[in-house]
């Protein structure tokens, strides 16, 4: 019986980096914004009251802060999402399912998301690419193999799916 390796999570490496990436843009517009703030008030006397953009001083440093805050908490939770997803499936900790694909269900179009779920041998997966995750979250919108009757091999801990495996030589059910 061959397979064909569709996701493996050792091999996928960490995937989830644009998330808190993008946090990364917020906080340069918080630096900017604080280095404009700094060049206001050296061309102001002291005790001036000009403000720059009309907004107090304590909004810039707000700014600045939560946006280092948010990049670094969604870098270390998608992270350690990541890392404990991999060290569970390295050690074994993973349940694995293997059949056939049923109940294959996608999110209606008019919704504009791509969620999908399916069973395979009683066990329910959801995903979904907008969704941030570890595991495979590959919709079929998106080029993803998933289709009802395909037989599958799946290593997962709890919804996030570790290894996806299709066997090639069992035929899909049509």
């Amino acid at each position: 019986m061959t397979s064909t390796i569709v996701f493996d999570i050792t091999q996928a490496g960490y995937k989830s980096y644009t998330f808190p990436a993008s946090g990364l843009i917020v906080v340069t517009i918080g630096a900017v914004m604080l280095f404009f703030h700094f060049i206001h008030k050296r061309q102001n006397p002291p005790g001036s009251k000009a403000r720059l953009w009309g907004q107090s001083p304590w909004f810039f440093y707000f700014f600045f802060g939560f946006s280092c805050i948010w990049t670094i908490t969604s870098f270390h939770s998608t992270y350690s999402d990541y890392t404990e997803l991999r060290s569970a499936y390295e050690q074994g900790q993973c349940k694995r399912v293997e059949g056939r694909v049923e109940n294959f269900k996608i999110a209606p179009k008019e919704k504009r998301k791509s969620d999908e779920s399916f069973d395979v041998r009683g066990e329910h997966f959801y995903y979904a690419n907008h969704y941030v995750s570890a595991g495979f979250n590959t919709s079929s919108i998106a080029g993803g193999p998933m289709k009802e009757g395909l037989y599958v091999r799946i290593h997962h801990c709890g919804n996030d799916i570790a290894r996806l495996e299709i066997v090639d030589d069992m035929k899909p059910n049509n």
